[in-house]
């Protein structure tokens, strides 16, 4: 469906949970060291003789060498570059299938952080109250800050229905908030569409980058043809990413061809400049504006990038979370190997994603709240009363706004009617909501019909 780097072996592995996005390779590795290089394969060859000979306790071989390759990894500062062993590979599966145990956030490495790209819809994170943007700093009590990335997701991943406590620090928050998290078997639906009958306008939200995607996608593209659709909005709003593949192939439904999708620049062979390009004809020519902010990562700034680019949509929202480096898997045996950054991402203007992010073309904040609020609202978030008001069986009506009402002046919180109105209809959609989209409250998306009106 599209050009692949120029070496054609290669098959496109995934953008994966807490990485960037990944290129699969098989590769018998060989040292070709200089000089300088022999002297300290001499020094680690000596070290572990020593070891092996002298140490009190008798050494696990097996261990001594992987914590080697993990002391080198570790070495480089590079959190997307990581030695993988059979869990690491079936973490990487399950998140592609679209099912997964846990508490249901992608989560990055941003200035030496493990920061919230976004917490996936309908998980027990994101009914908790974990947002994007939120900082871990602690789990299970234990502060993470140096703690080796994989070991860090395997104390937040578990087995359902046991707890995990995250803590977290908000950016506006003098203190840091503790959740106690109940882990669950979390399952993504990768898209939604609908045709907004207020405008006229298709609306398209994809979620995440998986094995359906593109298929999912492609449905929503030929409804909205039937239906004559000509104006289109696609939300990637807090879409962490995904696979690759699904982000070039969708990519390709808006481009004509020989368009350049994306490109990736690196410093060796491997890593040299290629170029990812449409060889197909679009098979949607409408209007198209792309919904942004901080929670659109990797694969979803790759098609944002690819569609502004072209001239075949414009932006609107807040800057992109800036996630977009290469990597690629050696395997060292059939258990083993190691994923390691080899290029970052170019949008088809010749624009880094990784650490920049894309700025909208239009940038529209999500609503703001009456600066007077400030510290009522920190209350509200940091003593969970939503979680204690709402719950699956709350629905979002007349009287359920009258007694949340009540509720925040029986705990002496004082904000406005529209915003307790607002933050009770956002907090209830985390549950179940009855249309995929609010023209309410949800002034992006209320701009960009407006935008397309033009």
């Amino acid at each position: 469906m599209f050009k692949r780097f120029s070496e054609r072996k290669n098959h496109l592995i995934i953008l994966a949970f807490a990485t960037g996005l990944f290129l699969g390779i098989n590769f018998s590795f060989v040292a070709q060291a200089g000089e300088p290089a022999h002297k300290y394969l001499e020094f680690f060859h000596q070290t572990f003789q020593i070891i092996t000979s002298e140490y009190v306790d008798q050494p696990d071989n097996k261990k001594l060498f992987y914590g080697a390759i993990k002391g080198m990894i570790d070495s480089l500062g590079d959190p997307f570059t990581r030695f993988l062993n059979e869990d690491s590979t079936a973490e990487l599966q399950e998140m592609t299938s679209g099912k997964f145990v846990g508490i249901g956030v992608e989560i990055a490495v941003k200035d030496g952080e493990i920061v919230i790209v976004s917490p996936i819809e309908n998980s027990p994170a994101i009914k908790a109250g974990i947002e994007s943007g939120d900082v871990i700093t602690r789990v299970n009590n234990e502060i993470i800050k140096d703690k080796n990335l994989d070991e860090i997701i395997k104390n937040i991943k578990g087995l359902p229905g046991t707890k995990v406590n995250i803590t977290i620090r908000r950016e506006g928050f003098t203190e840091e908030i503790s959740y106690n998290i109940e882990r669950a078997p979390v399952k993504i639906e990768s898209t939604e569409f609908t045709v907004i009958k207020e405008s006229g306008t298709g609306y398209l939200r994809i979620k995440t980058f998986g094995n359906d995607t593109t298929q999912d996608v492609k449905k929503a593209l030929a409804e909205f043809n039937n239906k004559k659709i000509d104006k289109l909005i696609i939300d990637l709003r807090y879409n962490p990413g995904g696979l690759l593949t699904a982000a070039v192939e969708i990519s390709e439904f808006f481009l004509e061809k020989d368009l350049t999708i994306v490109s990736t620049k690196g410093r060796s062979d491997r890593g040299k400049e290629n170029f990812f390009k449409s060889v197909k004809d679009p098979i949607y020519k409408g209007k198209i504006i792309v919904l942004v902010n901080k929670g659109s990562a990797s694969a979803s700034e790759i098609l944002s990038g690819a569609l502004r680019d072209n001239n075949k949509a414009m932006l609107l929202g807040e800057k992109t979370f800036g996630k977009g480096s290469v990597q690629k898997t050696y395997n060292l045996d059939k258990e083993v190997g190691i994923a390691l950054t080899i290029a970052k991402y170019y949008t088809p203007s010749g624009a880094m994603i990784h650490g920049k992010g894309i700025m909208p073309d239009f940038e529209v904040k999500v609503v703001e709240f009456p600066e007077g609020e400030t510290e009522d609202l920190k209350k509200i978030s940091r003593d969970k009363l939503l979680n204690d008001f709402v719950s699956i069986k709350t629905k979002y009506n007349e009287n359920t706004k009258a007694d949340f009402k009540k509720y925040l002046k029986d705990k002496n919180i004082k904000i406005s009617d529209t915003t307790a109105d607002f933050i009770l209809k956002r907090e209830i959609t985390k549950y179940h909501k009855d249309q995929i989209y609010d023209l309410e409250f949800d002034n992006q998306l209320t701009a960009a019909i407006e935008k397309l009106s033009k």
